[in-house]
């Protein structure tokens, strides 16, 4: 099957339970329809598509980097040496990917497949890696919940296993944003009344469903190119993604923004909808932090609570911000096939030790700042690194 072929409206309804980052829809939007290629095994599909690393850094695609690059360092004690070594070696390396280009999920669209399926996709997706040249397939950005038979499935066939990050995910059990503030307790008063918080009366808040833009948010997507190309300068989203996304008429979008009466608008937030699910997906703003608190705690969350919505997943990044204001930490699996021998052994021994870590940090993350009356994931309960993650952004 050629991208020129792929049966999109299979794709569509094997992906609607999923989130939207793995609707054909998104993959659209992102200009990725003609790399990607649809397996199919019985019941059950995976979009795949190759990252070829010699053409550049592609941060949070790059499983390499993920566990060598920049932002591991603080996972890499003893290992820096070795981490180097193979970034050298797998530098013009191919690797077969299963996630979604920006949207960072990575599972299978199995629907009401069994494991047989599962078994003969995992098998599919080995041979088309040999076929185009890969050596590396990695299937990352996997949770518990969602992705239990693929994750079983990948790891029956070989691969390795490893932690690569954590999501942040907000249950919305509050009928106002009073009992939300009531809930979090009085110790987090400070993030009703501190620094960074504008004054709401002087401003113009707006949220809007429908498809389309207000007079006031017409240059919202410059407003979120501006900060995606900060967050990430090498592989930032690209600005007809965002456009798509802020227009609101290939996936189901909220757009929320502020602006001072008679302006344009200085900040905006790009939220995802499906059934009761919201995903924060895009943030942008000419105030540097002023507007983001709000945007995305009490706004966003009373939004929520309006609409009957039941979570909020944030995602990765300022943790700890997020562990402070009711979010629940939730582990992101990645599973490993190393498929060239010569880098086989080393990769996936780090791969082991850098998760390790990251298992370790991500504990004391939870046990230091999530709000206790809040479930522990079970793979962050009894282990840690006491004092290790005191720091992050608030």
């Amino acid at each position: 099957m050629t991208a020129a072929t792929v049966d999109l409206d299979c794709w569509a309804g094997l992906s609607g339970s999923r989130s939207p980052y793995q609707w054909p829809q998104w993959y659209a939007a992102a200009g990725w329809l003609p790399r990607t290629r649809l397996l199919t095994a019985g019941r059950a599909a995976v979009p795949v598509w190759l990252l070829d690393r010699s053409a550049g850094p592609h941060y949070f695609h790059d499983p390499v980097e993920l566990l060598t690059g920049v932002r591991e360092e603080q996972f890499l004690a003893g290992d820096a040496g070795l981490a180097a070594a193979l970034r050298e070696q797998t530098a013009a390396s191919r690797v077969l990917l299963t996630m979604s280009p920006y949207g960072y999920r990575g599972g299978a669209l199995a629907g009401d497949a069994d494991r047989g399926d599962l078994v003969e996709l995992v098998a599919r997706m080995r041979e088309h890696a040999a076929g185009v040249g890969a050596s590396m397939v990695v299937s990352h950005y996997l949770f518990d919940g969602d992705d239990d038979p693929w994750l079983a499935a990948l790891t029956a066939a070989g691969g390795v296993r490893v932690l690569l990050g954590a999501d942040a995910v907000l249950d919305v059990t509050w009928d106002s944003l009073a009992d939300y503030w009531r809930w979090l307790g009085s110790s987090r008063r400070s993030l009703r009344r501190g620094r960074n918080v504008p004054d709401d009366r002087r401003l113009v808040w707006e949220v809007r469903e429908e498809p389309g833009r207000s007079p006031a948010q017409r240059d919202v997507a410059d407003l979120l190119h501006h900060q995606v190309t900060r967050f990430d300068p090498t592989a930032p989203a690209p600005v007809g993604l965002l456009r798509e996304v802020t227009d609101g008429y290939a996936l189901p979008r909220t757009l929320l923004s502020v602006a001072e009466p008679g302006r344009p608008a200085r900040s905006a937030a790009v939220v995802l909808r499906r059934t009761d699910t919201l995903y924060a997906k895009f943030f942008g703003s000419r105030e540097a932090r002023a507007d983001y608190l709000p945007l995305a705690y009490p706004r966003l969350i009373s939004y929520a609570i309006a609409g009957g919505f039941r979570r909020i997943e944030y995602g990765g990044g300022s943790h700890q911000a997020k562990l402070m204001r009711g979010a629940r930490l939730r582990p992101c699996w990645g599973v490993l096939f190393v498929l060239d021998r010569a880098s086989c052994d080393g990769l996936e021994s780090l791969a082991r030790r850098v998760s390790l870590r990251k298992l370790a940090y991500f504990a004391d993350l939870v046990r230091t700042w999530q709000v206790d009356s809040l479930p522990v994931h079970p793979a962050f309960a009894g282990v840690g690194l006491q004092g290790s993650s005191s720091g992050g952004d608030q």
